[in-house]
């Protein structure tokens, strides 16, 4: 009689559990896509700028005044599928396909080019908060799309609402919009100097930054730059300093950072571009806010920094 009851009761209670479990794997699935796809929406957000030259420099489009659109067309796309994941409407129907048609899309373009042989050391698909190579970046879109497969089969079809979707692809867009906003000002002289050595890419564009303009066989300059760095190693928040550095020779480059005891980020310029950001003579220091100068300064760099950054001594602080 036992024996019989406990078949009886293990045959009702099994398939609970193992729809139970299901619904567990779902849930987890949903949820791992969805922090995915919203991490990396929330990190191109906050750097939209530099998206824009990850996206010029794959090739991707000619100008970031071309890549902003489709820069923004993305982080809303990731934006509006992190949310979507979450709640349970269209997502056998809409949703999880969407899903899987994004990801296999990103998946395709890393190995068209890998194949062309156009490897990146930082793809921008998570921002400046997570650097991912190319090929990383591959096997992280296989994975993801591995796992929508394996979501999407064993999803059933749900109460459909399209109004929320709706909503939140409308939301999407226009939260993107509304805190990256494209510029129009793509042409600003600082816009274009996107790579710097010991950094990688950088957006002179957003927010505050400092610009200094060196020659490396100036002495002036060298002697700048190491009361610079002096200064740095002095003060508790001394700003990233970006060096536009011209020089004649890789020699000059390599004595330039013995010299001075630094090792500032630099892009190299042509001598034209040299004598067009210099005032009389150099060195010439800029303080960008947004892309815009805000203030130049060509003497007592030190002295100015200081009072425009309210820098604090390392020693007063003991």
């Amino acid at each position: 009689m036992g024996k019989a009851f406990f078949c009886i009761f293990w045959k009702k209670v099994k398939p609970m559990g193992v729809h139970a479990n299901a619904e567990r794997i779902k849930l987890l699935l949903r949820f791992m896509l969805a922090a995915v796809f919203l991490f990396s929406a929330i990190s191109k957000l906050v750097s939209a700028g530099l998206f824009e030259i990850a996206i010029v420099e794959q090739g991707l489009a000619a100008t970031r005044e071309q890549a902003a659109y489709p820069a923004r067309l993305v982080i809303a796309l990731e934006l509006f599928l992190g949310i979507s994941l979450l709640f349970p409407y269209y997502l056998k129907r809409a949703i999880l396909p969407l899903t899987m048609l994004t990801l296999a899309a990103f998946t395709l373009l890393q190995c068209y080019q890998l194949t062309l042989g156009e490897q990146t050391q930082d793809c921008g698909c998570f921002g400046k908060l997570l650097p991912m190579s190319s090929a990383a970046t591959l096997v992280k879109n296989i994975f993801l799309l591995a796992l929508s497969f394996v979501l999407f089969k064993i999803t059933k079809e749900e109460k459909r609402k399209l109004g929320v979707p709706a909503l939140l692809a409308i939301g999407s867009g226009a939260a993107v919009l509304l805190l990256a906003p494209v510029r129009g000002d793509y042409e600003n002289t600082f816009a274009q100097y996107t790579q710097f050595e010991g950094v990688g890419r950088v957006d002179l564009t957003s927010g505050d930054q400092l610009v200094a303009v060196f020659n490396a066989d100036c002495d002036h300059c060298q002697e700048t730059a190491r009361e610079l760095g002096a200064l740095a190693e002095q003060s508790d928040n001394f700003p990233q300093i970006y060096v536009l550095m011209f020089s004649t020779h890789d020699s000059l480059l390599a004595a330039f950072a013995q010299k001075t005891h630094t090792s500032y980020p630099y892009h190299l310029i042509a001598e034209n571009e040299f004598f067009n950001l210099i005032g009389n003579s150099p060195p010439r220091m800029y303080w960008l806010r947004d892309g815009k100068i805000k203030a130049r300064w060509d003497e007592d760099l030190g002295k100015n920094l200081v009072a425009a950054f309210n820098l604090r001594s390392t020693a007063s602080q003991q």
